[in-house]
């Protein structure tokens, strides 16, 4: 992928590690990031190079409008 078709998702722990890339097109409110202590939540997940911390993931196709508003 070339830098200006993509964005960079960083680690939400250190800040500084790089755990994907992502389209440029695609929404990050649909990416929801976990640290350790949330993996129950994940799906998925990517280990962070610069801090070494199990980082989870999971992608919603949508988010609920009561959601967004309490800020979930």
């Amino acid at each position: 992928m070339k830098d200006k078709e993509s964005r960079t998702i960083y680690c939400p722990l250190c800040h500084r590690g790089r755990i994907l890339d992502a389209a440029s097109q695609t929404n990050p409110a649909h990416l929801r990031l976990f640290g350790p202590r949330q993996a129950a939540k994940a799906e998925w997940f990517a280990k962070c190079p610069k801090c070494g911390s199990q980082i989870g993931m999971i992608f919603q196709k949508e988010r609920n409008t009561e959601q967004q508003q309490t800020g979930v």
